[in-house]
């Protein structure tokens, strides 16, 4: 239990560190309404990750894991997923040297609307998060000591682990939150680029333990 309480912080924290909609709107806000606004849109998109973990494990994964098979082919889409994003996140940094493109709607005229549903509703509409919960949260319930969790007690454990999602999907908003509160003026392109390299980065480690995973399953 105590492994899976881990990785649903990693895995929330690390889902909302790309830049994406969520960020760039918890961005604008706290530049323009403070902390409390930016923080109410994490909230919101913290919220969203966990709801969307749930409704993708009671609506797919369920099915899935019977099968050891589709449990390899997950898997296997799940590293390459993560590979993907990495690679092309590092080759947009290092070879097309392409700077994310968002100061401008971030320093444009203030958005208003609650925050709080702002945030939820641009995360839940995210396709890259959607995805990224179909086709990881099979990986992730396939392997190991989760498999036997989800197995033993899943409603317990998926609401364990969503509950995880969500504290980990928080800190990152929260930090961000911060960020843009105690220093606007070092919002650049720079920045982005440093967060797009760590989330990058992140997402090439995961995909090696997710293939590593599968070599271990065939093998079993």
């Amino acid at each position: 239990m105590l492994k899976l309480i881990f990785y649903g912080l990693i895995y929330g924290f690390m889902i909302s560190i790309p830049i994406g909609p969520a960020n760039i709107e918890l961005i604008k806000r706290g530049m323009h309404s403070g902390f409390k606004d930016a923080f109410e849109v994490g909230l919101g998109a913290a919220a969203s990750d966990a709801m969307l973990c749930l409704l993708v494990y009671f609506g797919v994964v369920k099915i899935l894991l019977a099968s050891k098979l589709i449990n390899i082919l997950l898997g296997l889409g799940c590293g390459m997923l993560m590979f993907y994003f990495g690679i092309s996140g590092l080759k947009a940094i290092f070879i097309d040297r392409h700077k994310p493109d968002v100061l401008k709607y971030i320093k444009g005229p203030e958005v208003k609307g609650a925050p709080l549903a702002t945030g939820f509703s641009v995360n839940t509409t995210n396709p890259m998060v959607i995805g990224f919960w179909v086709v990881f949260l099979g990986a992730v319930t396939s392997y190991g000591q989760n498999r036997e969790c989800f197995a033993l007690y899943p409603k317990s454990s998926i609401f364990l682990f969503a509950l995880s999602v969500f504290c980990g999907s928080l800190a990152w908003f929260y930090i961000l939150a911060k960020i843009v509160q105690k220093g606007k003026k070092y919002i650049s392109s720079s920045l982005f680029e440093l967060i797009s390299f760590i989330c990058s980065t992140l997402f090439i480690l995961f995909g090696f333990a997710l293939l590593f995973g599968v070599t271990k399953i065939i093998m079993s």
